[in-house]
């Protein structure tokens, strides 16, 4: 019973994450849902008991995805990356591979990345405390665990003191809004498209926070030379 209910909401969430995404946040309803996965609308409320509780439900997967993602991948790459840049800072070498992390989560998880967008620039009321219940623990834990890596190279000095989970938050923030800027890339193609502007803003987001420009291009060749035989995300 547990596991066919598990299967339920799975199918819910992958369902109302395509409807998101393709279609709008508006398009999604409990109807739409329903008719999508062919079952009566009152399945859908015997999970989520509004709109709300169900968009927040989807987003705390998507960002739980992008959670574990992050975990699998970027400290393992700074690991590798160790012996190729010996004389780069641990802590700088890792906040760079955060960044490109960033790139290559949103060629990998491009739905996830959407919705991430989407729901931040909702203009509706804040969520209902049962809504906030699903989601912030999620978002909190991912948003930490970016800050953690800032924090870090702050204290040894690779980046200027400032507030890790505030810069997480901004980072973000500034990374959806490349991602949707990059839709347009078939009418700026010098510019736009092929992650050169999210690899633009991590850059121009590390240097401005402190990070030595020089040590930041070389980690960042540094990266361009094992994408070549390895995966950046695990």
């Amino acid at each position: 019973m547990v596991r066919n209910r598990r299967r339920r909401s799975e199918a819910f969430l992958a369902a109302g994450l395509r409807i998101a995404t393709e279609e709008g946040i508006e398009a999604l309803t409990m109807t739409r849902l329903a008719d999508a996965l062919d079952t009566a609308v009152g399945s859908v409320y015997r999970y989520y008991a509004s709109k709300d509780e169900l968009i927040a439900a989807i987003q705390a997967h998507a960002v739980g995805e992008l959670h574990c993602s992050h975990d699998r991948s970027v400290g393992p790459v700074a690991d590798e990356l160790a012996s190729r840049v010996p004389d780069e800072s641990a802590a700088l070498v890792r906040v760079v591979v955060l960044g490109r992390w960033f790139c290559a989560a949103a060629e990998r998880y491009p739905e996830e990345v959407r919705l991430l967008q989407l729901v931040s620039v909702r203009r509706t009321p804040t969520y209902t405390p049962a809504a906030a219940a699903r989601l912030l623990p999620t978002t909190v834990a991912f948003v930490a665990a970016i800050a953690d890596t800032v924090d870090a190279a702050v204290a040894t000095g690779d980046l200027k003191p400032g507030p890790g989970f505030t810069r997480a938050i901004m980072w973000l923030t500034a990374f959806g809004g490349v991602f949707v800027a990059d839709d347009l890339a078939h009418y700026a193609p010098a510019v736009l498209g092929g992650g050169r502007l999210i690899r633009q803003l991590n850059v121009d987001l590390l240097v401005g926070w402190g990070a030595p420009p020089d040590a930041v291009q070389r980690i960042e060749h540094a990266i361009d030379a094992l994408a070549d035989t390895s995966p950046l995300l695990r």
